[in-house]
């Protein structure tokens, strides 16, 4: 397939549809042609879905903006191509969704989806693509999530049927020891609400 091909077979999606594949294409686009590492997607591709959907399938693309769109438009399970510190899988949801447990209080994390369970992993910093994730928060401190004991800062995603939490580093300011992050971490579990 061309480039062009690509762009006319976009415009003819049908309305329900049209701003995913609008996006998908943008996000996949560069000065009239598709990213470098995409070509050989577009080559092989029949029609722009199956071009989309080769590029979610192609764990080299894991972290490109294309990929984590649509791993997020198609509700897709995608937190297993990507290696964790730790994940519990098929954990039973309480009242739809997830308790952190922390200095005597309890936050519950709604999950969205039709099961009854969830699956919770646990990244170090940039372990994982965030843009196929819904940010939720970020939280400094002690606490437990289904029985699974975590200390330090994270940011904690959704996606789908998973609860995510991004490990990173705090310096003595309360800030990202990268530089990349907010002022504070978010909710202290150590102090009483």
């Amino acid at each position: 397939m061309k480039y062009e091909e690509l762009k006319e077979q976009v415009k003819a999606v049908p309305a329900s549809q049209a701003k995913d594949y609008r996006e998908l294409l943008s996000l996949a686009s560069i000065a009239g042609d598709v990213w470098p590492q995409f070509k050989k997607h577009l080559e092989q591709a029949q029609d722009c879905r199956g071009f989309f959907k080769s590029i979610y399938d192609d764990d080299a693309c894991r972290f490109e903006n294309a990929w984590a769109y649509w791993a997020k438009m198609n509700k897709e399970l995608w937190a297993d191509r990507f290696e964790a510190e730790r994940a519990l899988r098929n954990v039973t949801l309480d009242n739809k969704g997830v308790f952190l447990k922390g200095g005597g209080n309890e936050l519950l994390i709604p999950l969205s989806g039709r099961s009854h369970a969830a699956s919770i992993y646990l990244f170090r910093e940039n372990g994982f693509n965030e843009k196929a994730a819904e940010f939720y928060g970020a939280i400094n401190g002690s606490f437990t999530c289904a029985g699974i004991e975590l200390e330090g800062a994270f940011d904690v995603y959704r996606a789908h049927r998973a609860l995510i939490f991004e490990r990173w580093e705090i310096d003595q300011l309360k800030r990202r020891a990268d530089g990349k992050g907010q002022i504070r971490t978010g909710c202290d579990c150590s102090t009483p609400w």
